[in-house]
């Protein structure tokens, strides 16, 4: 499921490329983007963000319907329609609902800043525990909001009541894992890379270096792509199955 997802995930990003040359063609056809890199760059960027954000959010939901329906009639798992929105909205709405807190706790701790830099500190950490705290009780809206429809902000604090710690022990095995994936992978990229241009310029950003090895560049944008999957599945399972043991303890 996981291969299918990857092939699907690299698909996509064709897909946004072709549409994003079209665009662009047009837009200088009709004088829009002539003579102006930075529109088309613009342009570009917009679309690319909007692809790839669409494209995880569905190989997410993906994710849910094969933990939570798995018997659901869909080509693996994957479609875009309302599913999807509830699911963007249930990771949007919880960060929505942190804003205002973060942005306080900001101004406090600059206020506190100018007085005592050690309070600061100390109210820095205790505010991001905070907001951590009540972020891992939320984290469970986007699985429920799959399920039962809606946003269910309050569902999830509710179904989560006395599990803080739980939930906190289970997300920093998650971000542990993933570190650890991420910088295997990032080591064996390098690696590869070295070997087959060379180590004497393994700069990752740079038009020089993008003109001397644009292959380099190439092999790690696919293997983002292909890979992109298996961080999502590692980093959203856990949560669905809390919500099956939450919601149904026996």
């Amino acid at each position: 499921m996981v291969v299918g997802w990857a092939a699907f995930n690299l698909l996509a990003m064709v897909a946004m490329v072709t549409a994003t040359v079209i665009v662009l063609v047009l837009l200088d056809a009709v004088g829009g983007a002539s003579g102006r890199p930075q529109l088309a760059g613009q342009v570009g960027g917009a679309i690319a963000a909007l692809g790839y954000g669409v494209t995880q959010i569905v190989i997410v939901t993906g994710l849910f319907r094969l933990m939570l329906r798995p018997m659901e009639p869909v080509f693996l798992h994957l479609r875009l329609g309302r599913t999807e929105l509830r699911a963007f909205t249930g990771f949007l709405a919880p960060a929505v609902a942190l804003a205002p807190l973060a942005f306080a706790l900001a101004l406090g701790v600059g206020a506190v800043g100018a007085w005592s830099l050690p309070l600061a500190i100390l109210l820095a950490a205790a505010g991001a525990a905070g907001l951590l705290a009540v972020a891992l009780r939320f984290a469970l809206v986007p699985v429920i909001g799959f399920v039962e429809g809606g946003v269910p902000m309050a569902a999830a604090w509710r179904i989560t009541r006395g599990q803080s710690w739980r939930l906190l022990g289970m997300a920093l095995l998650v971000a542990s894992l993933l570190a650890v994936i991420g910088a295997a992978i990032w080591l064996a990229l390098f690696s590869l890379g070295g070997l087959l241009t060379g180590f004497d310029d393994l700069g990752l950003s740079g038009a020089e270096s993008l003109a001397a090895h644009p292959g380099r560049y190439a092999l790690q944008i696919v293997a983002e792509l292909v890979l992109a999957p298996v961080f999502v599945v590692i980093a959203q399972a856990p949560f669905v199955a809390v919500y099956r043991a939450l919601k149904n303890p026996a």
